[in-house]
């Protein structure tokens, strides 16, 4: 006996094109964007919850600035063919109400103890605004090449032979410091010359002073009875940092 082919099932109804998911996600997006401007067109409804407003400032202007303010401070110390820099001079020396740099500068009674007074401030801006120009491969992300220093009066240090660059940052060795931003209590040392890293770390680095806890209050046992009053301090709030 035959048997009988079971009958072919009927086709799909085709799918509307406007199902097509390039056509489902815009319309998702749409709806997605449409929520969100409703949202804020109830935000800045007069009684509603809140009221969001965007505003412009000048930047650089009061409530705009691009840094913001703080109070940070580190030791240093320059050593060139084995003679410590003496930063303890009046040309680098800043005061009160005139400043060789507002937002970076040493002032007595301590001429190895960076001041900072604006976040992302780097080795660079600080020898720069005494006339000096450092430059290594910390700056434009190490593209630099080899480092070299000027010093204010145009004599300009360059590696050569045996005598090269040496940078150690709290006691740690790096490629350089030009472009990295000063830090609170950071200890950095820079020298060139033909010193091995092992002479300069037993006869350089102990001569870095360890003093900027003291304008930054973090060592108050050791705070002079005479002790100058800073711009600001942390004590009475009147630092930002």
């Amino acid at each position: 006996m035959s048997r009988r082919a079971p009958a072919a099932a009927p086709p799909s109804p085709a799918r509307p094109a406007w199902q097509g998911p390039k056509v489902v996600i815009p319309v998702i997006l749409v709806l997605a964007l449409a929520t969100l401007a409703m949202g804020g067109a109830w935000a800045m409804k007069d009684g509603g919850a809140q009221v969001l407003r965007l505003e412009s400032c000048e930047a650089g202007t009061p409530g705009c600035e691009l840094r913001a303010p703080t109070h940070l401070h580190a030791d240093f110390a320059l050593y060139v063919d084995g003679q410590r820099f003496d930063f303890d001079r009046p040309e680098f020396i800043s005061e009160e109400g005139n400043d060789l740099a507002p937002d970076v500068h040493i002032h007595e009674p301590r001429a190895t103890v960076v001041h900072v007074h604006r976040s992302n401030t780097t080795w660079d801006m600080f020898f720069s605004s005494l006339g000096f120009e450092l430059v290594d491969p910390s700056l434009a992300g190490g593209l630099t090449g080899a480092a070299s220093l000027e010093l204010p009066d145009g004599t300009v240090v360059e590696p050569s032979g045996d005598a090269t660059f040496k940078f150690i940052v709290n006691g740690v060795e790096v490629d350089g410091i030009s472009g990295e931003n000063i830090g609170d209590l950071d200890r950095v040392l820079v020298s060139f010359g033909t010193e091995s890293l092992d002479t300069v770390m037993r006869d350089q680095w102990p001569q870095v002073t360890d003093q900027a806890c003291i304008p930054s209050e973090r060592c108050t046992e050791r705070i002079p009875a005479d002790e100058p009053p800073e711009r600001c301090a942390k004590s009475d709030a009147s630092c930002t940092s």
